[in-house]
């Protein structure tokens, strides 16, 4: 009998993923019966059946064979990433999900499901933690909850001449990053990556290890960033940064007491909450002027 998986570890977002994989199968067009032979079904219509059995074992949190296991992470892959075999040019139509945002969370259940789809383990709870994902994309129709009462709340107005583009909160700080795009293209990346190293180091000595934040890119994904798994992982990409290269980028607590503003086209950081203010704002200023204080 095929050892039962506990699939219990993977997060709400890696789950829905999986779902949306397998889900692709039901669709009708397209010539896929290579596929059947890959999942190991007798014929097309078996998959296609098969499909609500699966996702329904994916929402319940019921345990699933090795071979089920397989057939949902391989049946992922090859929806998201094969024109060939699967829909790769209607995978963010169908799904949400963008091509970056794919990749970092199928990273991740690979991470966790690799060793029980070749048969070396039944336990993907005991995957070490470092390979939980520090990044967590929040599903598109979401998004808003986090939105909405930043708008409220910050009486936010974008616009490349809104300045400045909140009200900033006390006590807060705000950095003027203007020496940082006025340097030569070395000392700009330089001086991007030191405040987004510097920020990480702030967040990691403010905030619980366990604690999330989320992280708002205007007009772009929305995530849930976990600080303290980030620091420890070797191959560190920001799939948003502190330093706002491109557009608006908020970190901010979940109750938004505390967080950073990034402003593009006034070139500022705005740094808020009395805790962060005290950790980070003293090693910014020492080498970037001030913009404004409401402290």
């Amino acid at each position: 009998m095929d050892a039962q998986v506990d699939l219990s570890s993977l997060t709400p977002v890696e789950r829905l993923l999986l779902r949306f994989g397998m889900t692709e199968w039901e669709r009708p067009d397209g010539d896929r019966e290579a596929v059947v032979d890959l999942l190991g079904y007798r014929d097309r219509n078996a998959l296609r059946s098969d499909v609500p059995r699966l996702v329904g074992l994916l929402d319940a949190l019921r345990p699933v064979s090795r071979r089920e296991c397989r057939r949902l992470l391989l049946a992922t892959e090859l929806a998201f990433a094969s024109e060939t075999l699967g829909w790769s040019r209607d995978w963010t139509s169908d799904t949400g999900f963008t091509d970056r945002d794919t990749i970092t969370v199928l990273r991740g259940i690979q991470e966790k499901l690799a060793g029980i789809v070749h048969g070396a383990d039944d336990r993907p709870t005991e995957s070490t933690p470092s390979a939980r994902p520090a990044w967590e994309p929040i599903p598109m129709d979401a998004d808003d909850t986090y939105w909405d009462p930043f708008y409220q709340r910050f009486a936010f107005r974008p616009g490349m001449r809104s300045w400045p583009a909140i009200e900033e909160p006390r006590p807060s700080v705000t950095v003027d990053l203007g020496p940082i795009f006025a340097g030569s293209h070395a000392q700009f990346a330089a001086g991007a990556d030191a405040i987004n190293s510097l920020a990480l180091v702030a967040l990691t000595r403010v905030l619980d290890p366990d604690t999330s934040i989320v992280v708002l890119d205007w007009q772009h994904q929305t995530y849930r960033f976990w600080p303290h798994l980030f620091a420890c992982q070797s191959d560190q990409q920001w799939p948003t940064t502190v330093f706002p290269n491109g557009d608006y980028y908020i970190f901010l607590t979940e109750d938004m007491s505390t967080g950073t503003f990034g402003h593009p086209w006034e070139q500022t950081l705005c740094i808020f909450g009395e805790q962060l203010v005290s950790a980070l704002v003293p090693t910014l200023t020492s080498w970037l002027p001030v913009k404004r204080s409401n402290l």
